[in-house]
């Protein structure tokens, strides 16, 4: 099982383990690179209307 890390947060039962971490991390990097969609652009890509 991952370890599990808790951050400072309102929510008591807030743990993310190393995959999540990792995924935001990500996300910071793509939204520093430019790299993002408004809701419309990613409704379009999925298909939904």
């Amino acid at each position: 099982m991952p370890e599990l890390v808790k951050r400072k947060c309102k929510n008591p039962d807030a743990f993310l383990d190393e995959q999540d971490l990792k995924d935001i991390a990500e996300a910071q990097e793509d939204i520093r690179q430019g790299r993002v969609y408004t809701t419309k652009e990613v409704r379009a890509k999925l298909g939904i209307k």
